[in-house]
C-alpha cells in the first residue's frame, strides 16, 4: 500500500513515518506543502492508495487540498483521512463536504491508525480483484463457463439494481466517522446457494441469485438504501439512517414471494430461491467504522441464517433441461 502524508510540522511527519513502518507499506511519501502535493495530483504524478492530510497547514489548508485531489481524475476516489487537533463541527462538515473519508484526531493513536489502514488495504484488494474479474468477462454471454468462486463478491450480467461491492464500501467509506453512527445495515443469504452453484453453470447461477436479489429489493422498495452482492449467496444492504426494517414481517413477505415460484421451478427441476434475512445492524453511536459495521452484518447473518447444506435438494426429480427462452435466463424462462 502506497501512502501519502501531508502536514507542515516536520517533527509530526517523522513520528507518523515512524508509526507507518511498522505497518510495513509499499511506500511512504512526505510533503511539507500541500501545494506541492496538490500540483503533482493534477499532474498526475502523485500515486498512492490512501493520503493523510493535516486539516491545519498555512497557504492551503487540508479541506482545499482535499478539494484539490478530489478534482483529480487519479484521486476521485482515493481514501482520505484527515488529522485535526481540531474538533470542530463547521471544519468537520466542510472537510466532508470537500471529500473527505475519515477523520483521527491528533495526538494519533497508533492502534486506530493501523485499524483504519488495515480498512483501507481489505478495500483496495477487493477492487483488484474485482477489476481482475471484470477484465477477465469479457463478453459474458459467449463464455457461458466463465470461473468465478463462490465467494467472489461480483454477480456479472446482474441488472435488478444491486451495486458493486466496493461501491457499497465507498459509500459506507464516504460516510465517515461523522455520518456512519445510526446508518443501518441488514444481511440476506440465499440458502441454496451452495447446491445452485454445485449444479448450474455459472450464467444460470447468476441468473438464480439475481432473482433472489429482486425479491429482497422489491420487499425493501419502500426503504432508500443501497444493496450489493457479497458472494457466497449473501447480500448486504446499508440503509440510510432513520430507516429501520423489522426482519419478522420482511422473513413472512420473502417467504410468501417463493409460494408462486414453487410449481415452476420445480417443473424445472430446479429449487426456488431460498433467501432469508438476518437482523438489522445499526452502527453505534461512538466508535463506528464501516469495517466494524459490515463485520457485525456478517457475523449476525451467519449466526441467524445457516446456509442449506449442499445435497438438500438432491431428492428433487430430474426437470427440463436449462434452455427455456433465448438466452437461457430464468427470469425468462418462468414469466
Amino acid at each position: 500500500m502506497r501512502i501519502v502524508c501531508v502536514d507542515d510540522d516536520p517533527i509530526f511527519l517523522s513520528i507518523l513515518t515512524e508509526y507507518l513502518r511498522e505497518l510495513n507499506p509499499a511506500a511512504i511519501r512526505t510533503f511539507g506543502d500541500p501545494r506541492e502535493a496538490a500540483t503533482l495530483a493534477q499532474e498526475g504524478a502523485l500515486l498512492a492508495d490512501v493520503l493523510l492530510l493535516d486539516m491545519e497547514m498555512p497557504g492551503m489548508d487540508g479541506t482545499a487540498l482535499c478539494a484539490a485531489l478530489r478534482a483529480t481524475e487519479l484521486h476521485r476516489n482515493t481514501p482520505i483521512i484527515m488529522l485535526s487537533s481540531v474538533q470542530a463541527r463547521d471544519r468537520v462538515k466542510g472537510a466532508l463536504a470537500a471529500g473527505a473519508n475519515e477523520f483521527l484526531h491528533k495526538p494519533l493513536d497508533r492502534l486506530e491508525l493501523g485499524a483504519r489502514l488495515s480498512m483501507v488495504a481489505q478495500v483496495l484488494e477487493e477492487r483488484n480483484r474485482a477489476a481482475a474479474l471484470a477484465a477477465d468477462i469479457g463478453s459474458l454471454r459467449d463464455q457461458p463457463d466463465f470461473a468465478f468462486r463462490f465467494e467472489d463478491p461480483v454477480l456479472p450480467g446482474s441488472d435488478v439494481g444491486l451495486v458493486d461491492f466496493l461501491a457499497l464500501e465507498n459509500h459506507l467509506l464516504g460516510l465517515g466517522w461523522a455520518g456512519l453512527p445510526g446508518t443501518v445495515g441488514m444481511g440476506f443469504r440465499l440458502r441454496n446457494a451452495p447446491w445452485a452453484y454445485a449444479h448450474m453453470d455459472r450464467l444460470e447461477y447468476c441468473d438464480f441469485v439475481s432473482e433472489a436479489a429482486a425479491m429482497v429489493i422489491q420487499h425493501l422498495s419502500g426503504l432508500r438504501f443501497h444493496m450489493a452482492y457479497a458472494g457466497s449467496g449473501d447480500f448486504i444492504a446499508i440503509l440510510e439512517r432513520g430507516q429501520w426494517v423489522e426482519r419478522e414481517e420482511l422473513q413472512v413477505a420473502l417467504a410468501a414471494a417463493r409460494g408462486p415460484m414453487w410449481a415452476a421451478y420445480r417443473a424445472l427441476g430446479l429449487p426456488p430461491p431460498d433467501v432469508a434475512a438476518g437482523p438489522p445492524v445499526r452502527a453505534p453511536l461512538i466508535g463506528a467504522s464501516a469495517g466494524r459495521l459490515l463485520q457485525r452484518v456478517r457475523m449476525r447473518l451467519d449466526a441467524a441464517v445457516p446456509l442449506m447444506p449442499m445435497g438438500a435438494w438432491e431428492t428433487l426429480p430430474p426437470g427440463l433441461p436449462y434452455s427455456g427462452a433465448p438466452g437461457g435466463r430464468i427470469s425468462a424462462t418462468l414469466h
